[in-house]
């Protein structure tokens, strides 16, 4: 018959082992909140109000409206030419701020040109008034330069007389497409520009060569 014994660990290993398990706890607790409280002293003392202050922009940016009321802008331009035909042109403009580089809107445009010339020996004078609607975009490269094109409509009322007797002999009405360019200088919210329609219609207001032109921009 054969004897099988179970041996017991001495009861001092138990107690070593124990002795050791706390120990090593203790140790990782005090490494933990030695950690903890360096933590603490490396945070500079505004931490919550930096804290703050970083949630309440990331709020404000999220709540941004996609339209700010202040980059609405107010102008137009003021244009005259004067020689062998006059011109006269007022156009005032609503625009938006969509960068510091860009800028377009909408407007309308009224202009008078007026033009005398001699057909056959005879003195005629044209006489024409435009009413119009326009749409146009600036580009800005850099602070002192202005880029532009404004493509419009206009209808125009024609007049033609003769000049030595003071009698019309033509009237007409027509619509009018245009489409001004220009570059020019901004000095603040006035910028004045060298300008020409390249559409060059018929009947265009603004003639068949470059003309210049004074322009003002403000905000609302």
């Amino acid at each position: 018959m054969v004897k099988i014994y179970y041996l017991s660990p001495p009861e001092n290993i138990y107690k070593h082992n124990v002795m050791k398990q706390a120990l090593m706890v203790i140790l990782l607790t005090f490494f933990v909140t030695t950690c903890y409280a360096q933590w603490r002293l490396e945070l500079p003392e505004n931490y919550p109000r930096q804290k703050q202050q970083t949630k309440k922009a990331v709020q404000q940016k999220q709540a941004t409206p996609w339209f700010d009321k202040s980059k609405l802008t107010f102008g137009g331009q003021l244009g005259a030419h004067f020689g062998d035909y006059t011109l006269i042109n007022i156009a005032p403009q609503v625009g938006y701020n969509f960068s510091q580089y860009f800028n377009a809107g909408l407007g309308f445009t009224y202009t008078h040109w007026n033009e005398k010339y001699y057909l056959n020996s005879e003195k005629y004078k044209e006489i024409n008034n435009f009413f119009g609607f326009n749409v146009y975009g600036r580009f800005y490269p850099i602070s002192n330069i202005v880029l532009m094109v404004q493509p419009e409509i206009n209808r125009v009322w024609q007049k033609i007389k003769d000049d030595n007797r003071d009698t019309t002999i033509e009237k007409d009405e027509t619509f009018v497409p245009a489409c001004v360019v220009g570059a020019g200088l901004r000095l603040g919210p006035i910028s004045a520009m060298l300008q020409y329609d390249v559409v060059q219609h018929d009947k265009t207001p603004y003639g068949r060569n470059i003309f210049y032109s004074m322009g003002y921009t403000f905000n609302f």
